[in-house]
């Protein structure tokens, strides 16, 4: 097990140490308090909860249906802030930006999202809806039916419910996932299409359907077939973004003291190429007060990586790690090894995903406690300063 000596660097007095905890262990008070129990125990001082995951609420909304499985009258949200505050720690509310439902569901609350409107899903370049995807349909690239963030009705209801966390509960931060498209293949609907159009005289689906009619033709000096596919791309980047622009600036307006942030996708470039999901500019905008690059790996030399790209985008100090400890069941050392480089290079903390993979795994926590987490550590300052 390791000890103080190997770890002097653990007796820190700032440090963000967090726990992504997913939905399932917000379903109850037992539940609830075996979290903070645990964060407690091993020093952590940050749990960002998963109130929700696929349009399904794990609080008291006017704007999202309740989840099915929280029991009548329990606010999960509510009732995890009031004790992991006296117990001093942090609350961060994770909320899924555009996962909504499940695949191949079509029935769903009358309340939810995709039965008020199953048109704001996500459309493929073959004109399908993410709305008739079935697990099959979707191999692997979707978790669920996806929002489509083009469409201005979905960027103020994301708005909306990010900002009725923030109005009604005492949080101190708000924390965006699934905040990207699926992939390149995704965003060819019909109102995104009429968009682009109107910018540039083109349909997009033309880069797909008749390429041979815009390869090759020079317009101000650029192959258009190129020079459209960029502009597709920064198109659809543009609509993640503007997403995570109202959101932040909305939250700052009422409550400046609530931290935002948002998980990405750990390589900068593959995220805005592939994802359309540019969490660099959004750092150097200064529209996220941090970001956490999901660098899961067990190989120490690519999360090292990974996280120093990340921990060098320019301010600087606003990428945390991200360890993906579901991957690294059999050792704690080999977490323990991650939470040590991202130390050396700097980042300001460290998020675990997960607590639920590792919440019995009493070797896991007795480890951190011991080694890397073996001082208390109250948690930086993450706001973004004027001066950033």
């Amino acid at each position: 097990m390791a000890g103080t000596d190997v770890h002097p660097e653990a007796a820190m007095n700032e440090e963000f140490r967090g726990l992504w905890v997913v939905r399932t262990s917000m379903q109850s008070q037992e539940s609830i308090e075996h979290v903070i129990e645990r964060a407690v125990e091993s020093n952590f001082n940050a749990i960002l909860v998963q109130v929700n995951g696929r349009g399904e609420a794990y609080y008291e909304s006017d704007i999202v249906s309740r989840m099915p499985d929280v029991p009548e009258g329990f606010n999960p949200l509510g009732f995890c802030i009031q004790k992991a505050h006296a117990a001093g720690i942090e609350v961060h509310a994770w909320i899924n930006a555009f996962t909504v439902g499940g695949l191949g569901r079509s029935d769903y609350h009358e309340k939810h999202v995709l039965s008020q409107h199953p048109e704001w899903s996500l459309v493929d370049l073959d004109q399908v809806s993410t709305f008739d995807y079935t697990p099959g349909t979707a191999r692997g690239e979707l978790v669920s039916v996806m929002l489509d963030p083009a469409i201005e009705g979905v960027k103020e209801y994301v708005r909306e419910v990010f900002m009725e966390v923030v109005t009604n509960y005492d949080v101190d931060g708000v924390h965006f996932d699934y905040i990207r498209y699926p992939g390149k293949k995704y965003g060819y609907g019909q109102e995104a299409r009429d968009r682009f159009r109107e910018i540039t005289g083109y349909d997009p689906l033309d880069l797909v359907n008749k390429p041979e009619t815009l390869r090759g033709r020079i317009v101000d000096g650029k192959d258009l077939f190129v020079s459209l596919s960029d502009r597709w791309d920064e198109f659809r980047r543009d609509q993640v973004t503007e997403v995570v622009r109202r959101v932040y600036q909305d939250v700052k307006r009422i409550k400046p003291d609530v931290v935002v942030s948002c998980a990405v996708f750990p390589d900068g470039d593959q995220s805005r190429a592939l994802r359309m999901q540019d969490w660099r500019s959004w750092i150097q905008e200064g529209i996220v007060d941090f970001v956490v690059p999901m660098a899961y790996t067990p190989d120490t030399r690519k999360f090292a990586d990974h996280m120093k790209k990340a921990v060098g985008t320019p301010p600087g100090g606003r990428a945390l790690a991200g360890v993906g400890v579901y991957l690294m069941l059999d050792n704690p050392e080999d977490c323990i090894e991650k939470i040590d480089v991202a130390r050396e290079l700097g980042t300001p903390g460290i998020v675990l995903f997960s607590y639920d993979s590792i919440k019995e795994r009493r070797d896991y926590w007795e480890a951190l406690a011991d080694g890397p987490f073996n001082h208390p550590a109250t948690t930086p300052k993450m706001i973004r300063q004027a001066s950033d």
